[in-house]
């Protein structure tokens, strides 16, 4: 009986950490973001990556990369 309570708990433990690990961090995010604005992004029109960047967050992107490919980076 100690030993299935045992592998059950291990089992559940498992579980969430595998959850846990699959969840991305705002970093993640943030560089998601950052990877997929091109010249089609606007401040209404945002990658599918950005749109759990906050707004200020995804306005500096944005002007990052304007600045960028002006070549004032």
């Amino acid at each position: 009986m100690r030993i299935r309570i045992g592998v059950v708990v291990l089992a559940v433990v498992l579980l969430i950490a595998a959850f846990l690990s699959s969840i991305p961090t705002r970093a993640e995010k943030e560089e998601a973001c950052r990877r997929a604005l091109d010249n089609t992004s606007t401040a209404t029109n945002r990658p599918e990556a950005c749109q759990d960047v906050s707004a200020d967050t995804y306005g500096a992107f944005l002007l990052m990369y304007d600045l960028r490919e002006e070549g004032l980076d």
